[in-house]
C-alpha cells in the first residue's frame, strides 16, 4: 500500500492538501479534481518533491525518504516540465536517462518505439511541439518499469492515437504489486482501465471508489 497519514500542505493562509489520510493499493489510481483541487500537489508529495506541512507517506511499509537512494530508484514523475534535457534529441534523452538507470540503450530505443516517437528521435527537445514533449517525458518516467509511476495530465496535448499509445504503456501498471497515480482531466480516458478512482475538491478526498474486480 501506498499509505497518506494526515498529510497537510499549506502555502501561506491556502492550504493545498487538507489532513489527508488515505491508503492506495496497487494497480492504476486515477486522480480527478478541478484545477486547485491537489491533484498535482498530491503527486508531488508522493514524489518525494515537495516536503508536506505535516504528515507521512509510506510506501508498502517504509517512510518516504529521498535521501535514500534505493527508494528514490522506485519513484518516477512526469509532471508539466519533461525533465529532459531542452538541448539534446529525444535519443540522446533517453539513452542518457537508460544509463543513468542502469538500463541498456537498446530499452529506450523500445520505448520511443512504443510511445510513438521512433520518426521524432533526432528531433531536438526544445523544438517540439508539446504534445511530442508530453510524450517523451512520459517515456523517460516508464524508461526503468518503476515501482510507482506518478503522471500528472499526461494526456495534455495529446491525440486519440498518442493517448491509446500511452494507455498501452500505463495498463501495465494494472495488477501485480507495482503502482501508477495519474493525475487528469481525461477521466473517461484512465476509468477504462483504472483500478481505482480518486476524486479531491479542496485538498481533501470526496470521493475514493475501487474497481470490484480489482486485487485487494
Amino acid at each position: 500500500m501506498i499509505e497518506l497519514s494526515a498529510i497537510r500542505v499549506v502555502y501561506g493562509r491556502t492550504w493545498a492538501l487538507r489532513d489527508m489520510s488515505l491508503l492506495i493499493r496497487p494497480g492504476v489510481t486515477g486522480i480527478f479534481g478541478q484545477n486547485g483541487a491537489g491533484k498535482s500537489t498530491l503527486l508531488r508529495v508522493c514524489a518525494g518533491l515537495l516536503r508536506p506541512t505535516a504528515g507521512t507517506v509510506t510506501i508498502d511499509g517504509r517512510v518516504l525518504n529521498m535521501k535514500d537512494e534505493d527508494q528514490r530508484r522506485l519513484l518516477s514523475y512526469a509532471g508539466h516540465e519533461t525533465g529532459l534535457y531542452n538541448h539534446l534529441t529525444v535519443v540522446e534523452n533517453l539513452e542518457l536517462f537508460a544509463r543513468l538507470y542502469g538500463e541498456s540503450e537498446e530499452r529506450a530505443h523500445e520505448v520511443l518505439k512504443r510511445i510513438g516517437l521512433s520518426d521524432r528521435g533526432n528531433d531536438i527537445v526544445g523544438n517540439l511541439s508539446a504534445g511530442l514533449k508530453r510524450r517523451a517525458a512520459v517515456a523517460r518516467a516508464v524508461l526503468h518499469e518503476p515501482k510507482v509511476l506518478l503522471l500528472d495530465e499526461p494526456y495534455a496535448n495529446l491525440d486519440d492515437e498518442a493517448a491509446d499509445l500511452l494507455n498501452a504503456i500505463v495498463s501495465e501498471w494494472s495488477g501485480g504489486d507495482r503502482y501508477c497515480l495519474i493525475a487528469t482531466h481525461g477521466a473517461k480516458r484512465v476509468k477504462s482501465f483504472a483500478d481505482a478512482g480518486i476524486i479531491l475538491k479542496g485538498g481533501t478526498v470526496v470521493s475514493y471508489r475501487i474497481r470490484e474486480s480489482a486485487e485487494v
